[in-house]
């Protein structure tokens, strides 16, 4: 008997699907029946640990079940969200995925079940923290904006990444049912082992740490919501932000572009270090029926006017 790393590899059409292009890259290794790890495969010379892309194994109780995914697989997860994100992927394609992901470390216990859905839902979030940066920058260059010094918001991408939570947690669940194991996704959420500053999942958290990169910008109260439609751009200008400081503002069917009033500090007095973004901006009751959701979000937004300035002491917004 033998079988394949990549039981059934996609052969490509003219117009393939997203899923399938994903597939398709995924190698083709012939394995021996006697083959029977993961460590097995490494030591026989047929694959490197770090080469693995899927390994399928047949049902067999005597074959050993691994607790997390091979490097190749979370790269592959991180492509995957990226298709769901541009909206090439599907819900169902990303069941499919999860469940090919289980089955190729003949994943049973709710234990690595469960592993594979945070790592999975880590890849997600980051994808829909990136490809939100992504869509900024391609607004800046279109505006003639340089992207250093550059932060995005968009709420799309917020609630994207939260319909992507969802579906991952139906799979983990719907997986564990197939094979008897009663699987509760929620347990995991509020013990998330990667690399969450509130250790849950969550996008504000990933966009604060890309946020504070880029600009040291920084959404105070991580678990706001947003108001959907709600995006704004804002670059970080020269001589203490006070010189081409930008910021873009918008909602559903409206949206306003102004330039950030500094003025630079008199010798001898106390300089701000950030700003408020509702300092600079409040949304108007004839703007937008939502106006004071945008508001009370644009109360939680800060942004550092000093590049760099590690001793800065935020006061608590009231």
């Amino acid at each position: 008997m033998s079988f394949y790393i990549n039981e059934n590899p996609v052969k490509l059409t003219e117009t393939p699907t997203a899923a399938d292009r994903i597939r398709a890259k995924r190698r083709v290794v012939h394995i021996t029946e006697d083959m029977k790890t993961l460590d097995d495969l490494v030591k026989s010379g047929v694959v490197k640990s770090d080469a693995v892309k899927k390994v399928v194994y047949p049902y067999d109780e005597n074959f050993k079940e691994f607790n997390t995914p091979c490097p190749g697989t979370v790269d592959e997860m991180r492509e995957v969200m990226k298709e769901f994100y541009k909206g090439t992927i599907t819900k169902e394609d990303i069941k499919e995925f999860f469940a090919g992901y289980c089955d190729s470390l003949y994943a049973r216990k709710e234990e690595t079940i469960l592993n594979f859905y945070e790592y999975f839902l880590d890849q997600s979030y980051a994808e829909a923290v990136y490809q939100c940066f992504q869509e900024g920058r391609e607004i800046a260059g279109k505006k003639g904006i340089p992207t250093d010094g550059m932060i995005y918001y968009n709420a799309d991408y917020y609630y994207r990444a939260e319909e992507a939570h969802k579906i991952l947690k139906e799979a983990a669940e719907e997986y564990g049912a197939k094979y008897g194991t009663k699987v509760d996704a929620s347990k995991r959420d509020k013990a998330f082992c990667r690399d969450y500053l509130t250790g849950t999942p969550d996008f504000n958290d990933k966009w604060n740490f890309m946020a504070n990169m880029e600009a040291s910008g920084r959404l105070m109260k991580q678990d706001a919501v947003p108001p959907k439609d709600f995006w704004f751009l804002y670059r970080r200008g020269e001589d203490l932000a006070t010189k081409n400081s930008f910021l873009y503002i918008g909602g559903k069917d409206w949206s306003e572009q102004i330039s950030v009033p500094f003025k630079m500090p008199n010798a001898g007095k106390n300089t701000e270090r950030y700003f408020w973004l509702s300092d600079l901006y409040r949304v108007r009751k004839e703007k937008d029926k939502n106006y004071k959701a945008y508001n009370e979000f644009l109360d939680q937004l800060i942004i550092t006017r000093v590049w760099g300035d590690s001793a800065i002491v935020v006061r608590r917004r009231h």
